[in-house]
């Protein structure tokens, strides 16, 4: 079996495990927050196992899921049987590359999946142009270190966590590259997430929109 894909089974296999404390510790919190003010057509990129299913609301009318990891897929299938959600289509789509027309959603969702996209510029673009005017971005990422110290072991170690940890990259400002793509970012929370490494410890949570006015 292929390095990538005996990475990728480990990865599916440990991920609920060794995120479940930090969940417990915030994360939960975060998600349950931030996905009420979801509504209407819903896209989430790098669904992953589906830890954000149970905080849909009801003004959710449908649910797209994609997630290109093979291993991931299929725990995300077996998660939805288990919460008995009926509003979702599942694909296997990539951040950068969803196969569907402009301005086709109300709300789009990211939570902990910027930081592993190939490029976070072009996935920003593609999440602006899959954006209604007035659609909102949901995001929860962890983000570069505001500390020296902490953003020079970063920059150390990214190769090395990046190959280990599914792409994850330890230094984007995902909170500026947001703004460069014409979003309006609304609201914005930074909290360390608790139980985590240094290196991931900081995060940024809220919501962007596209404005009402926008023709792209």
């Amino acid at each position: 079996m292929p390095i990538k894909k005996i990475r990728s089974f480990l990865i599916a296999k440990s991920y609920d495990y060794a995120m479940r404390s930090t969940e417990k510790k915030c994360l939960h919190g975060w998600r349950k927050e931030l996905l009420s003010q979801a509504s209407g057509d819903l896209l989430e990129i790098g669904a992953g196992t589906g830890v954000n299913l149970p905080h849909y609301p009801e003004s959710v009318t449908q649910i797209v899921l994609s997630e290109p990891d093979t291993q991931m897929r299929k725990r995300l299938q077996r998660q939805t049987v288990e919460t008995q959600i009926n509003r979702f289509h599942i694909t296997d789509w990539g951040a950068d590359s969803i196969e569907m027309p402009d301005a086709s959603f109300d709300t789009i969702v990211s939570t902990l999946v910027l930081c592993s996209v190939p490029s976070l510029e072009t996935s920003l673009k593609e999440i602006y142009r899959l954006l209604r005017p007035n659609g909102t971005l949901l995001f929860l990422e962890h983000v570069i270190s505001n500390h020296p110290s902490t953003l020079t072991w970063q920059h150390r170690i990214e190769p090395y966590w990046s190959f280990c940890a599914g792409n994850c990259h330890l230094t984007r400002d995902t909170a500026a590259a947001i703004h460069a793509t014409g979003l309006q970012i609304e609201q914005l929370t930074e909290a360390p997430m608790t139980g985590t490494p240094a290196f991931v410890r900081r995060t940024i949570r809220g919501t962007a929109r596209k404005a009402l006015n926008s023709k792209k």
